[in-house]
């Protein structure tokens, strides 16, 4: 797959780039039916499927604040992008200076000039430019002019609901990782590297490895159990997140025990799939109850984690 990462980097040599535009945060469902049309179309033609995305998320610059945490991280968001058969990804520097940029001018110089887009699939709430000015139908009229054709997809619904990243913050924030996996079509999971902690796993009995995350969006406090990726290897486990209140902790911790094994791992990178939560968040009285606790929530996970 080509990854551009400056617009004036595109090279002339895409063939009929059949385009998506979007941030593509978490990649669920109703993403995958916009990348389907785009893999489908660019097949029939014999052209290139391009998705175009931004980094930072334009919320990051324009509304700090208001900046939601991530569902992928961008490298994992390649990852699937190429998984599923996009050929090519232009991931574009969202700066002040391009939040500035009319419509017009992004569907002329970007679109147009760069690109040569032929097709463009987008969402039908789809806007951009900015103040958000351009839409579905600016895009259309300009395509008569600039020789390319505007398809409009329809968001999927699940339960009655328009599958959204926002949903999936949701189900997250209450735990809920096994219906955020159905919205995504895949485990939800997060990565980090395997940084010393305080042996309170080891301690109890039960070693964890500390994993370090940048800016990913972390499900409800709780004990979940999990599936974690180590190279080529696939482990059961058992995830800690939360401030271990036990400990009077103050700072969120994501902790993992992996299930029969033995190995060290400090410094490796590790990917955790959250499968289903087992409890909330407890504080306990002392060490004692804790230890019976955990002995019962690792069996609990080995149960769960043994039936699917």
């Amino acid at each position: 797959m080509n990854i551009i990462r400056d617009v004036t980097a595109i090279p002339h040599e895409l063939v009929r780039p059949v385009v998506t535009i979007g941030n593509f945060d978490g990649i669920h469902l109703g993403h995958r039916e916009l990348l389907n049309r785009v893999i489908k179309l660019s097949k029939e033609i014999i052209g290139t499927s391009v998705v175009v995305t931004f980094e930072p998320h334009p919320v990051q610059v324009l509304r700090p604040e208001k900046a939601p945490k991530r569902l992928t991280s961008l490298q994992e968001k390649i990852d699937i992008l190429q998984s599923v058969g996009i050929d090519a990804v232009v991931c574009l520097n969202f700066t002040p200076e391009f939040a500035g940029q009319t419509a017009d001018d992004f569907i002329e110089e970007v679109l147009y000039k760069r690109l040569g887009a032929k097709v463009i699939f987008l969402g039908n709430n789809y806007r951009f430019g900015k103040d958000r000015a351009g839409d579905i139908e600016l895009l259309k009229r300009r395509g008569e002019v600039f020789n390319f054709v505007v398809y409009v997809v329809d968001q999927i619904e699940m339960d009655g609901h328009r599958i959204s990243s926002s949903g999936i913050r949701e189900h997250l924030s209450k735990g809920e990782v096994d219906k955020a996996a159905r919205l995504l079509g895949r485990y939800y999971s997060i990565e980090g590297v395997v940084a010393p902690g305080h042996h309170r796993g080891t301690e109890l009995g039960y070693p964890t490895a500390n994993i370090y995350t940048v800016d990913e969006t972390l499900p409800m406090d709780g004990i979940y159990a999990v599936r974690v990726l180590h190279g080529s290897e696939s482990l059961n486990g058992a995830c800690y997140i939360g401030k271990q209140p036990t400990f009077a902790g103050d700072k969120i911790a994501v902790e993992v025990h992996l299930f029969d094994f033995n190995g060290v791992l400090y410094h490796e990178h590790l990917k955790i799939q959250f499968i289903k939560m087992i409890r909330g968040e407890r504080k306990f009285d002392d060490r004692e109850s804790l230890m019976r606790q955990i002995k019962d929530d690792v069996e609990k996970a080995k149960q769960l984690l043994r039936s699917i």
